[in-house]
């Protein structure tokens, strides 16, 4: 990263593919990043609720030292990613994975998400199981408002359905004056939310860029340059996704249906006892799960049902879960964490 302005370094083009893929949705166009070490392991990496391929560029360079290729797809409705309709948004997710991931030649991927991304985390390992291997993160895993109980959330399921239609455009008129990872997993849901400050936000970040900085080389004022650009970047193409994934994180309308994840009690028992079935090595599946120290899209319940979920489902069984909570960071912030992407990346290359 420090061999170039953080301009260039975003405009590469292993940030900015793109291909058509004939589906059972129709032509669909997807964009994504395919970054990192092109001849390692590969990781996919689901985003938030703001899908963006963007929100992987960070990680390029720590995907480069551990020897890991990173592949970031922007969901539908999202970068030049085709828009589909709510109701089939998993559907269309199970159908062009597989053909882009044989179109790059990819037999298998490990699978981190962040926020909602878990959703579509849960129905690619359900219904691909093939492409996967035992190796499973989940970042602040977005959990059923019935389930973390936040009263925040909770009166998002009264707003009307259409004024969904407005979401995606409402993180543009803050990306300047926040700080730019707020945009990840939706920054109105974060204004309604009790939160950290914004210089809670800052400390932590600072010392994220000065350990990118001791330990891999990379500038602190590039860092931060850096991550300024992906959220101005990310906002110059199209975010209507994110409208869809509001819905499908609140529940409301088409967005009820999370397909095969609908109840994580009975999904992670079905996925933990497929991977018994299918003798993943020694130790089964290998799942973990890293909690914010301050979540307030999913509170103190959410990460406690979550984590007592895979407990249960790993319990008897030659899987491992292990859950544990980030120092100093919030819903958005624990995906930026350098420690929790040096773990990530070094269990992928083990």
């Amino acid at each position: 990263m420090s061999d170039s302005d953080p301009s260039s370094i975003i405009s590469n083009i292993s940030f900015h593919r793109r291909t058509t893929l004939e589906t059972k949705h129709g032509l669909l166009t997807v964009s994504f990043a395919d970054i990192g070490c092109p001849t390692g392991p590969v990781l996919l990496y689901l985003p938030g609720m703001f899908a963006s391929r963007y929100l992987g560029i960070p990680m390029h360079t720590l995907a480069i030292r551990a020897g890991i290729r990173l592949l970031v797809v922007d969901r539908p409705g999202m970068g030049c990613s085709t828009d589909v309709p709510l109701a089939e948004r998993i559907d269309a997710w199970i159908d062009i994975l597989p053909r882009l991931l044989s179109y790059l030649n990819i037999q298998r991927v490990s699978l981190a998400s962040h926020s909602a991304g878990t959703i579509y985390l849960l129905n690619t390992w359900e219904r691909c199981p093939e492409l996967v291997t035992p190796n499973i993160f989940f970042m602040a895993p977005w959990v059923d408002i019935a389930h973390s109980q936040m009263t925040s959330m909770q009166m998002l399921q009264y707003i009307p359905e259409k004024a969904f239609s407005l979401w995606h455009h409402i993180p543009r008129f803050f990306v300047k004056k926040a700080s730019p990872v707020l945009a990840s997993s939706g920054t109105l849901l974060r204004s309604i939310a009790p939160s950290t400050s914004e210089e809670e936000d800052r400390t932590f970040l600072d010392a994220n860029w000065r350990r990118l900085e001791r330990d891999y080389g990379v500038p602190r004022k590039e860092a931060a340059e850096l991550t300024n650009l992906v959220a101005q970047y990310m906002f110059t193409e199209n975010t209507v996704g994110a409208n869809s994934e509001a819905l499908q994180c609140v529940r409301k309308g088409d967005g009820g249906n999370w397909g095969v994840c609908s109840d994580y009690a009975v999904c992670a028992r079905r996925l933990v006892e497929r991977a018994q079935l299918e003798g993943h090595g020694a130790s089964g599946a290998r799942i973990w799960a890293y909690h914010a120290t301050k979540d307030a899209m999913v509170g103190s319940r959410g990460p406690k049902y979550f984590d007592g979920c895979w407990d249960v489902a790993v319990s008897g069984s030659k899987s491992s879960f292990e859950s544990r909570t980030v120092e100093g960071t919030d819903h958005d912030t624990v995906c930026q964490a350098v420690e929790v992407w040096e773990e990530i990346l070094s269990a992928v290359s083990g």
